[in-house]
C-alpha cells in the first residue's frame, strides 16, 4: 500500500508545483476550486496521506480520495474551459489529470480490501 500512498502523494505535489507556475490571480482560483472539489488543502492532503503511511487511516478518507479523483477526472474539461492552452498543453493535462485519478483509485481499492 505505501507505493500507492507515493503515488497519490506525487500527484498532489506534482499538482501544487502547476499550481505554483500559473498567474497569481488564477493560481488563488485553481487552489480555491482543489480545496472545495477536494475538501482539503495541500497540506491536509499531505497530513492524511502520512497518516495513512503510518497505518492510520482517517475515517474520511475513502470519501476524500473519491472527491480527489473526480478532480483529477475533470481537470481535462476544466482546462479545456480555461483560456490560452494549446491542443499540446491540453494533451499534457489529459494524460496527467488520467494518471492521477488512477492512482487516486488504486490506493481507494487498496484500502477498501
Amino acid at each position: 500500500m505505501d507505493d500507492k500512498i507515493a503515488l497519490v502523494r506525487r500527484a498532489i505535489d506534482e499538482t501544487e508545483k502547476e499550481y505554483a507556475q500559473l498567474p497569481m490571480v488564477v493560481r488563488l482560483m485553481v487552489r480555491r476550486g482543489f480545496v472545495k472539489r477536494t475538501g482539503h488543502d495541500f497540506a491536509a492532503w499531505r497530513k492524511l496521506l502520512d497518516g495513512a503511511s503510518r497505518g492510520i487511516f482517517a475515517s474520511q478518507l475513502p470519501a476524500s480520495l473519491g472527491a480527489l479523483a473526480d478532480h483529477y477526472r475533470g481537470a481535462p474539461a476544466r482546462a479545456r474551459r480555461g483560456m490560452g492552452a494549446s491542443a499540446a498543453q491540453l494533451e499534457v493535462v489529459e494524460e496527467r489529470s488520467k494518471a492521477r485519478a488512477e492512482a487516486v483509485e488504486a490506493l481507494r481499492t487498496a484500502m477498501a480490501s
